[in-house]
């Protein structure tokens, strides 16, 4: 290489380091600026914060909604108004939301929500970082703000959600505390990170249960077996959800052999807890009736847990009724709350029986009350929210792995057709499209 070619190379070296450190300069101070504004909004949220916590007893998410209950220690005497606030970094309000509160001697109790399907719609919260933040307004029309506190023995102290499937498009949204130094006093606070996202292989939108199957073929008549109509129904509802867009799972498609029972469903791959591996939203579990003085029933019964709002309920019901052209269940019995909806829970003779079995068994009894859902779709698949107990300690059945989660899906159990009702029969046989077109039009009306 002669002498000019040399000088090029060295003086093309020297521009290319040059222009190098310049970058990383630039980086370097766009990143310290960048992590000094981010300190600073996160500051000026903190600044006015009290130095007294919330103390969170409760949050959980149920369905797609999360409700938060605690308590403030503090004079209420010239209270005015309690609220939740969600603030960004920039301390832009997104949402106030009411809250249910007592006022008492030792202070403030409050909740979201008194149901557990309502309370912060996470489906509504956009990409962003929101601090959950209590409101007190007092009637000279000041205000102080008090960050939250988690009170819990959750074993999920992180709530990891993802939002239903909207034109391909998802949200994951993390639920947790942090620690802020506020003048030599660390302060505990809740937030939630949302962001865009692609969902998970093993996340899901809905599950569909069809009822029975393997050697529990569930009721029978006229022929046909209740584990073989469910299946062909779940069948057909999971392919129209799809066409929709959603993301769906079922419990499981017709190919279980005889070792699949009702002593299976809190195995690993029982249908319970292959509802909470799939950190679906909803799961609607389908079946068909029967009674024991055939043709003295016949028609629609949706079954609900305690503690809801009933509005998805009774979507169901309607929207089966008109588009399957049948009639909701005559049923009469004192957990019918409206025309074909039904909030079973154990009686006070249920919770004894419970309790002398278990002691029979040499286990300890469950904590069951009579506001426990006595259907165990309805019940397990809720975890806390739902009061869901069956934790292993009877050795008949396995354990629900999502028994003691905070996070919980919201369950419907539909009760079709009474299977020997020779009209509800050929209904269903003859008419199975109506069905299903029920069903999806009740959860097109609430999921949107």
């Amino acid at each position: 290489m002669n002498l000019k070619n040399k000088s090029v190379l060295k003086l093309v070296i020297v521009s290319c380091l040059i222009f190098l450190i310049i970058a990383i300069s630039l980086i370097v101070v766009y990143i310290s600026y960048t992590t000094i504004s981010q300190k600073e909004e996160i500051k000026d949220i903190f600044q006015e914060i009290e130095e007294k916590e919330v103390l969170v007893s409760e949050y959980i998410v149920y369905g797609t909604h999360l409700n938060i209950k605690g308590n403030l220690d503090i004079e209420t005497s010239n209270v005015k108004n309690v609220t939740l606030e969600l603030k960004t970094q920039k301390e832009e309000i997104l949402k106030e939301i009411k809250l249910k509160y007592n006022l008492t001697d030792s202070g403030i109790v409050f909740s979201t929500s008194e149901l557990i399907n309502e309370g912060i719609d996470l489906e509504k919260i956009t990409p962003d970082t929101y601090y959950i933040l209590l409101k007190i307004e007092y009637s000279n029309d000041t205000y102080k703000y008090y960050t939250l506190k988690d009170n819990t023995n959750y074993e999920n102290k992180e709530i990891e959600y993802y939002t239903i499937t909207k034109n391909g498009k998802n949200n994951k949204i993390n639920i947790k505390f942090g620690n802020h130094n506020k003048e030599e006093k660390r302060l505990e606070y809740m937030y939630m990170n949302v962001n865009k996202c692609k969902l998970p292989n093993d996340v899901y939108d809905i599950v569909i249960d069809p009822g029975h199957g393997g050697s529990d073929c569930g009721a029978k008549s006229g022929g046909y077996q209740e584990s073989d109509l469910t299946i062909k129904i779940a069948r057909e509802v999971t392919e129209e959800l799809k066409k929709l867009g959603l993301k769906v799972k079922m419990t499981r498609d017709g190919t279980e052999g005889e070792a699949y029972s009702v002593y299976t469903v809190y195995d690993k791959d029982g249908r319970v807890n292959v509802v909470g591996d799939s950190k679906a939203k909803y799961v609607f579990s389908i079946h068909l009736n029967s009674i024991e003085q055939a043709n003295s029933q016949r028609g629609v019964e949706i079954y609900a847990p305690t503690k809801i709002n009933l509005k998805f309920a009774k979507a169901f019901a309607d929207n089966i009724v008109k588009y399957a052209n049948t009639q909701y269940s005559k049923l009469d019995v004192n957990y019918k709350v409206d025309e074909g909806i039904y909030v079973r829970t154990f009686t006070k003779k249920g919770i004894e029986e419970s309790a002398k079995e278990a002691i029979k068994k040499g286990y300890e009894p469950y904590n069951i009350t009579e506001e426990t859902p006595y259907l165990y779709m309805l019940r397990e698949t809720g975890g806390i929210a739902t009061g869901a107990y069956v934790d292993g300690r009877n050795k008949i059945y396995g354990a629900n792995l999502y028994c003691n989660s905070n996070i919980g899906i919201e369950s419907y159990l539909l009760e079709l057709a009474y299977i020997n009702s020779k009209t509800d029969l050929q209904n269903i046989l003859n008419n199975q499209h109506g069905y299903v077109e029920g069903i999806i039009k009740a959860i097109q009306e609430n999921i949107g």
